[in-house]
């Protein structure tokens, strides 16, 4: 149950910083400024942490979910997936800007901001479709909170 209240709130973390990584890297070099490619290291290293973080919350929120509709789960399992694609593509990412003693590595430059901003591309995916999960298909929620919302009635006419 506690995983289930922790994703949204760590994942939020994952989300800002992994997006922020890369167009921090890419201002950098584009202005020449040394601040900004610290913060795209900063923002990789504790984003990926974040992420990691966030997936194993995700899987114990998974693991505590009660009914849901059959889209729903096709969305969870794509969701599922998608995650460990992410950790897939932003740890090796993260490894070698830890590895790296520039504020941005020099060697195969372009295939490094090519893989930061395609992991970013796969995280706005996946978080929209985290989204559309839950707040369409209201996996995750109460009972109550997927009730179906009620119509006020018309005031009556003057």
């Amino acid at each position: 149950m506690l995983s289930g209240e922790l994703h949204p709130f760590v994942l939020h973390f994952a989300v800002a910083l992994l997006l922020m990584a890369p167009l921090f890297d890419v201002l950098g070099l584009l202005l020449r400024r040394e601040a900004l490619l610290l913060a795209g290291r900063w923002n990789t290293l504790f984003g990926t942490a974040a992420a990691v973080l966030a997936l194993l919350t995700g899987l114990g929120a998974e693991a505590s979910l009660g009914p849901h509709s059959d889209a729903g789960e096709a969305l969870l399992h794509l969701h599922r997936a998608l995650g460990f694609v992410l950790m897939a593509v932003w740890i090796p990412i993260a490894g070698w800007r830890a590895a790296s003693r520039l504020p941005l590595p020099s060697r195969a430059r372009t295939l490094y901001l090519a893989a930061a901003i395609s992991g970013a591309a796969i995280l706005t995916v996946e978080t929209v479709l985290g989204g559309t999960m839950v707040y369409q298909n209201g996996v995750g929620l109460s009972p109550s909170a997927r009730a179906e919302p009620m119509l006020r009635p018309k005031p009556p006419a003057r």
